[in-house]
């Protein structure tokens, strides 16, 4: 069991790829914003990439292990203790029964953490996924992010790998600005966007706006002319169109606001999609924190696929 002692900003059960095939009836895949670093922090401990673990926004918990096991941490670097002494990022580390794990305040770059236990934590399937969506209250443990008093069972079946640290240049890189290969479309010039516009879009740095979380992200930075003077039988807005399917890591236009929708946000709206962000990058989002900055990088269909073997390449290296 897994007891917690306090539970930091949001700490949330997620496993990969969260709760597919439920999107044609709104209920988003939720699962970790940063697919990589959970992915990583499972294969250190010898668990299948699929395996629930923890994702931990900015400020972390305490947990007390009352069995021993062995953990993995990825991600984000925060203040990490494990009984007074601090423990290394990307290894797999031993934990005795009754050892108590504190993890606190940032330490640099980065938005998100990672803890990955041997066997994975163990908590019942919603809809094929052990993902919370604390939006619609289930999925995770009871639905919602921790609770101080929460106790969680994990399986610790698995043994971790012999290998004590995965290679520098697997490491994700964090940054305060961030370079994000994105894909242009499914509206964009000239039907719904000026080629201006388009330009703007990648040559700005926009600024990722305090109101963001694991629905969407909000960008501040200039607005576009578009290429309509208003959406039609949509709306009277030019960014108004009739409802659309969405995918996740698209970027739309709400009014002359961008948002990045993220791993719990709707599936579907009546606002226009300037980009999507290639599958490979959006482990980049989910690291970027408020006031930090990103700049989208134009990438062809081919180049966003490219990028994305090249990471199941690296992941599968470990």
């Amino acid at each position: 069991m897994l007891r917690v002692l306090t539970p930091g900003i949001q700490t949330t059960v997620q496993d990969f790829p969260g709760r597919t095939w439920y999107w044609n009836i709104g209920i988003p895949p939720s699962g970790p914003m940063d697919s990589l670093s959970l992915r990583i922090a499972n294969r250190l401990v010898g668990n299948p990439e699929g395996a629930a673990g923890l994702e931990i926004t900015l400020i972390g918990p305490s947990l007390e292990f009352e069995k021993a096991t062995t953990i993995a941490i990825s991600g984000a670097k925060l203040q990490s203790r494990l009984e007074g002494k601090e423990i290394p990022w990307n290894t797999p580390i031993a934990v005795k029964a009754g050892q108590v794990l504190e993890m606190g305040n940032p330490l640099s770059v980065g938005c998100r953490t990672y803890l990955a236990i041997s066997g994975g934590i163990d908590t019942p399937d919603y809809l094929g996924s052990q993902s919370t969506f604390v939006s619609g209250k289930f999925g995770g443990f009871e639905g919602s992010a921790l609770l101080k008093g929460d106790r969680l069972k994990f399986r610790n079946t698995a043994k971790a790998k012999k290998k004590t640290e995965i290679p520098a240049n697997l490491i994700p890189e964090f940054k305060n600005h961030w370079e994000i290969g994105t894909v242009p479309g499914p509206h964009s010039a000239p039907d719904y966007f000026l080629p201006d516009d388009v330009n703007m879009f990648f040559s700005t740095n926009w600024k990722v706006h305090y109101n963001s979380n694991r629905l969407g992200y909000r960008l501040d930075g200039p607005a576009p002319q578009f290429a309509r003077e208003n959406g039609g039988e949509g709306g009277h807005h030019p960014s108004n169109l009739h409802d659309y399917v969405y995918s996740i890591g698209t970027i739309n236009f709400t009014g002359n606001l961008p948002v990045i929708l993220t791993q719990d946000g709707p599936s579907l709206g009546g606002f226009v999609c300037m980009a999507t962000i290639a599958k490979a990058e959006l482990w980049k989002v989910g690291q970027a924190k408020p006031n930090d900055t990103i700049r989208f990088i134009r990438l062809t269909y081919n180049q966003a696929l490219d990028k994305r073997r090249e990471q199941e390449r690296l992941i599968c290296s470990i």
